[in-house]
C-alpha cells in the first residue's frame, strides 16, 4: 500500500469511525435523539435546505463576509508584521498595541463596532478581521524574527538589498511559516465571524444555529454545526493544495524536516 493512502486511511480513521458511532448509538437509542440527532438525519436536513434554498443563502454570505475580512487582515497583518519583524523601532511602537489586543477576545468589540457604524455587514466583518489581523501580524513577525542571520548576511553580498531583499530573500525564506500563519488566521478569522452572526446577524450560518436554537429545531442546529466544522476543514485543504503549488521550494523541507531555500 503506498504511503499516499496510508496517510489517508490514518488521516480520515478517527472521524470516520466517530461518525458511524454517532449513527450507531442514536439509532439504537443510547443517545436520545432529541438531543442527539442521527447525523444522516442532519445531512438529509442540509440536502433539503440547499434545495428550497433557505441554507444556500447563509452559506454564501458567511462565506463572502469570510473573504473579505481574512483578504483585508492577510494584506494589512503581513505588510504590519514585515515591518515589525525588520525594523526594531516600529516594532517597539507596533508591539504594545499588538501584545495588548491579540489577547483580547474580539466577539466583545462587536457591541462597540456596532454603535460606531451601525448593525450590518461592516460591523460583522470588521468583527472577524480583528481576531485574523492580530493573529497575522504576530505569526509574521516571528516568522521574520526567525530567518537565520546568515541567510541573511548571504543574500546582502549578492545584492540582495532594497525591493530584491523583500522579494528574493525575506518573502521565500519566512514563506512557509507565513503560510501556516495565513491559514490559522483563516481559520480564526472563521470562528469569530460565526460567534458575530450568532450573537447579531440575521443572516449567514451563525445566524441561522441562533435561530434553529430559538425553535428547538435540532436537526437545522447540527446542519449549521457541521457546515461550520465542513468551512474549516475546507479551509485547511484549500491550504495544503495551494501550498506545493506556490511554494514549490516547501516539498523537500516536508520530506526531510529542514528549510530548503528557494530555488534549490
Amino acid at each position: 500500500m503506498s504511503p499516499t493512502v496510508l496517510r489517508g486511511l490514518h488521516t480520515w480513521t478517527t472521524p470516520v469511525a466517530i461518525v458511524l458511532l454517532w449513527e450507531v448509538l442514536t439509532r439504537l437509542g443510547v443517545l436520545d435523539q432529541r438531543f442527539f440527532v442521527p447525523l444522516s438525519e442532519v445531512v438529509m436536513t442540509i440536502i433539503a435546505q440547499l434545495t428550497d434554498g433557505r441554507l444556500g443563502g447563509d452559506i454564501a454570505i458567511t462565506i463572502q463576509r469570510l473573504l473579505i475580512s481574512f483578504a483585508i487582515a492577510a494584506v494589512l497583518g503581513v505588510a504590519i508584521g514585515i515591518a515589525s519583524g525588520v525594523w526594531r523601532t516600529f516594532e517597539l511602537l507596533i508591539r504594545p498595541v499588538t501584545d495588548t489586543l491579540y489577547p483580547l477576545p474580539k466577539i466583545a468589540l462587536l457591541p462597540l463596532f456596532i454603535i460606531i457604524v451601525g448593525r450590518g455587514e461592516i460591523a460583522y466583518i470588521m468583527t472577524a478581521f480583528a481576531t485574523a489581523f492580530f493573529q497575522i501580524i504576530i505569526s509574521t513577525r516571528s516568522s521574520v524574527r526567525s530567518i537565520d542571520s546568515e541567510i541573511i548576511e548571504a543574500g546582502r553580498n549578492f545584492g540582495a538589498t532594497g525591493w530584491k531583499y523583500v522579494t528574493k530573500l525575506l518573502f521565500p525564506a519566512i514563506s512557509g511559516p507565513l503560510f501556516n500563519g495565513l491559514r490559522l488566521g483563516m481559520a480564526t478569522c472563521l470562528i469569530t465571524l460565526i460567534a458575530a452572526e450568532f450573537v447579531g446577524a440575521e443572516t449567514g450560518i451563525g445566524a441561522m444555529i441562533r435561530r434553529a436554537g430559538q425553535q428547538f429545531a435540532v436537526d437545522e442546529m447540527y446542519a449549521g454545526l457541521v457546515l461550520t466544522g465542513l468551512l474549516g476543514l475546507l479551509i485547511n485543504l484549500l491550504f495544503r493544495v495551494l501550498e506545493p503549488v506556490l511554494l514549490p521550494w516547501q516539498r523537500g523541507a516536508s520530506r526531510d524536516g529542514r528549510p530548503v531555500a528557494a530555488g534549490a
